[in-house]
């Protein structure tokens, strides 16, 4: 039986060709955007789930009150391991984890910068990445071991054996031999902690000094806890309060301080600073995605509806006789739901190969790494599509055509409407409402990058270069920026001799690399005043093109304006200094220093966040004397600014380049653009942006469809209305308006709903900039205006077309 179900299907499908075709047209868009979409969100919700015992690791998160406010951050100290260890016997594993850059010295003698994480040895206990060669209870014992990936073995070592062999890494002054002990297979692509090699993290006395170390308030990485059980997180909630009593002491204050604990599982999907160093993705952003692609797949589905209702006026007699020659209702289903299913699997064959040649292009939107694999997940994701839309597309069309009376339809008496009046209207109301809805999010979307593109920052991005210097590690943080700074000025006085360049400056922090340092010290009032701090050097508000306000600027000779600062408006604001020039911090905390200039406030982060108060110094004793916390989101090394006097940018890269190997001989040089890193704040938000309008377009070219196919059907259904019409003296135009304004209400209702909704919905998306702005109600009434006029000239096409064939072809019948 389902042989000769089958069989009918393909002969109807070959039969109806434009039908078919129109169908696997509007499938296969909806079906390859939605394969990568849902692929690419199942491979976002797969991060970390490699690891055995998820139910048992955990990451600490800190909380802690500034000025009043809890601030939270996935940054730890790193005195947070041993007390755990020692005061939780509910914790079978604890490591903490730490970012540091260092050269490296290559096979070939040269040197690069190579990124190390800094781990304790029960970092491999807790997390299970295979391991290749090596014993893996040994390793990251000995201070001077590592384990490395096997795409850093083959950096080094080639072909060789890596197991014994060592790598020359610079820890403080000198190169240190590390020996390796292990090597790891490559992390998967869903992998949160990407890592070329694991280091001892004893070694952290190389990049600070001991007090740095043992202080609670300055946080470095992040912690990884595995418990004995998933049921012993409350317990340590419960006894975090005495814990906190027990190691602050003295400093304890109720609220103040305390840790809590969250699920590797949602690493991957955690916001906001300190997410310490690990790669995080939005968890909004994946189901705004999968929204798309499912309104994408819901349209395709209603054309699929649509064209089958179209096509009851040709298949209502075969209805009729197989009626008559004894086919039940359910047999009937059956075969107009095989017709339905083979579409939809033929589409997504068609959407398959769609989403492989859209894969390049979709990955280089979003930055991933995404390959479409086969598996059992993906099998069954691809098989669920098909089983959905088979039942959304086929199953209406179905119940009604193995409804229809074979008396009428036998006898001609059938007409076609498409069932009630509302359900025709609703489906066109339905389209265009979706289709506007993600046409008018593009428009919010584009409108505020635009905004955020042309707003003032407080500075001048343009013909900025940013030189990363090298660095300088040292336990003390006072020693490194100074000697980093030295190495540095060298190098920046001879890039400022050339006539190429205007001015130069070194700074530790640029735009939104997150690398201004957060620190806060008491005030009188016990409350804390936290603020942003960079450390500078040269002509740093002339290469910025920053307005000083008040005073002076500081001066850039080497050892002048030693204790010396500038704040920025905000700064002064929150002490409310009339005349902030020539004060100085309140509280006696701090070593004798003046404030000399106040700059006008400016955006040291990205627009997300508003401003904050800023302190800007040359030296950091002045600064350090006088806190009492402090967060380092990136690392200590400067880098330099540099204005140039050409927009030609090889040559000024060949400038830098030229006297960076006179002084950097063996050191790659990481040259960018300031203008660059500020746009790339806001990648995210700019993809998110493509991809919704890439997801309109569709929507639009699919409902284009649907509207045709729901035109034809009207008229299908009414030509002998029209032929009477004709022959009473109705003009084409008159008919055509006739039939012209019921599609054109119903789509501008659906367009009128889609507008404010979307401007509600997207009020979401706009509260996470602190500079937002709206487009106007006039870009949306012209929005309007555009849907409707695309609407009339569809139906008027058709109704044209309709309305001028000869009655006498309509009405011989009768």
């Amino acid at each position: 039986m389902f042989r000769n179900y089958f069989k009918i299907a393909f002969r109807n499908l070959f039969k109806h060709k434009l039908h078919t075709g129109i169908n696997l047209i509007g499938l296969s868009l909806g079906l390859g955007v939605g394969i990568l979409i849902f692929f690419f969100v199942q491979l976002e919700l797969s991060f970390d789930t490699f690891h055995q015992d998820l139910d048992r690791i955990y990451r600490i998160k800190t909380h802690e009150r500034i000025d009043g406010e809890m601030t939270e951050t996935y940054s730890s100290p790193v005195i947070l391991e041993a007390a755990f260890r020692e005061e939780f016997p509910q914790i079978e594993a604890i490591s903490g984890v730490t970012n540091a850059e260092v050269q490296a010295i290559l096979p070939d003698q040269s040197t690069q910068t190579q990124r190390i994480r800094l781990v304790h040895a029960d970092f491999l206990k807790i997390l299970t990445f295979p391991l290749l060669k090596g014993d893996r209870s040994n390793q990251l014992l000995d201070r001077y071991t590592i384990v490395i990936t096997e795409e850093t073995a083959s950096k080094y070592f080639g072909t060789e054996e890596p197991i014994g062999k060592s790598i020359q890494l610079k820890m403080g002054e000198d190169f240190v031999d590390f020996r390796v002990t292990g090597v790891l297979r490559n992390p998967p692509v869903n992998n949160s902690i990407p890592f070329e090699i694991l280091m001892p993290i004893k070694n952290m006395d190389y990049f600070s000094d001991q007090e740095s170390l043992d202080s609670w308030y300055n946080v470095w990485g992040f912690n990884l806890v595995k418990l004995n059980s998933p049921g012993q997180v409350a317990s340590i909630h419960q006894s975090m309060e005495a814990f906190m009593k027990k190691s602050l002491g003295e400093q304890y204050e109720e609220g103040g301080l305390y840790f809590t604990l969250t699920p590797l599982s949602e690493m991957h999907f955690s916001e906001g600073a300190g997410t310490g160093g690990v790669e995080t993705t939005q968890k909004s952003l994946l189901w705004i995605l999968a929204g798309i692609a499912f309104l994408v797949l819901l349209i395709a589905c209603i054309n699929f509806t649509t064209m089958a209702i179209g096509r009851s006026t040709t298949r209502a007699k075969e209805v009729g006789v197989r009626k008559t020659m004894g086919a039940s209702f359910g047999q009937l289903i059956n075969q107009f739901l095989i017709e339905a299913f083979l579409t939809t699997l033929l589409a997504s064959v068609f959407g398959l190969v769609l989403a492989e040649l859209l894969l390049p292009t979709f990955n280089d939107l979003f930055q991933k790494e995404l390959d479409i694999v086969y598996g059992p997940v993906q099998f069954g994701i691809l098989f669920g599509l098909v089983l959905l839309i088979t039942a959304l597309a086929g199953a209406y069309p179905a119940f009604f055509l193995s409804g229809l009376r074979p008396i009428k339809v036998l006898k001609g008496n059938l007409s076609i409407h498409f069932g009630k009046q509302g359900l025709r209207k609703g489906l066109v109301t339905f389209q265009f409402f979706v289709s506007f809805l993600l046409i008018a999010s593009t428009l919010i979307m584009v409108n505020q990058m635009e905004a955020i593109r042309d707003y003032d920052l407080g500075f001048d991005q343009e013909q900025v270069v940013v030189v990363e210097m090298p660095d300088y590690p040292s336990k003390s943080f006072v020693t490194s920026l100074k000697e980093s700074f030295r190495t540095a000025e060298t190098f920046r006085q001879s890039l400022a001799s050339r006539s190429e360049f205007s001015s130069t400056a070194l700074t530790v922090a640029t735009y939104g690399d997150d690398a201004f340092w957060q620190v806060g010290f008491p005030l009188e009032d016990g409350s804390l005043f936290s603020f942003k701090v960079n450390f500078v050097a040269g002509e740093y508000l002339n290469t910025l093109g920053m307005e000083l306000k008040e005073g002076r600027s500081l001066n850039p000779q080497v050892g002048a304006d030693s204790s010396a600062f500038l704040v920025n408006e905000a700064f002064a604001r929150a002490f409310r200094w009339e005349d902030p020039t020539g004060e100085m911090i309140p509280g006696n905390r701090f070593d004798s220093h003046q404030i000399v200039g106040v700059v006008k406030d400016f955006h040291h982060a990205s627009l997300y966040q508003p401003i904050e108060p800023v302190l800007i110094a040359k030296s950091p004793e002045a600064v350090f004397s006088g806190i009492s916390n402090l967060m380092i989101n990136s690392t200590t090394n400067p880098k330099l600014l540099v204005r140039s006097h050409t927009k030609d940018i090889q040559l000024v890269k060949n400038a830098i380049e030229e006297e960076w190997n006179k002084q950097f001989s063996g050191i790659p040089l990481s040259i960018s653009f300031l203008d660059e890193t500020v746009q790339a704040q806001y990648q995210a938000d700019e993809r998110l942006g493509k991809m919704v309008f890439i997801g309109a377009a569709i929507a639009i070219l699919i409902a284009t469809m649907g509207l045709f196919a729901m035109v034809a059907l009207s008229f299908a259904g009414r030509t002998k209305e029209i032929g009477v019409r004709k022959v009473l003296g109705a003009s084409s135009w008159s008919i055509s308006w006739l039939f012209g304004k019921e599609f054109m209400v119903t789509t501008l209702i659906g367009v009128v709903i889609a507008l404010p909704l979307s401007y509600f919905l997207m009020q979401t998306w706009l509260e996470q900039f602190a500079v937002k702005e709206s487009p106007s109600w006039i870009s949306f009434g012209l929005l309007a205006i555009g849907g409707v006029a695309f609407t009339l000239l569809i139906v008027y096409g058709q109704s044209l077309k309709a309305s001028l064939s000869n009655p006498v072809n309509t009405l011989k019948d009768e």
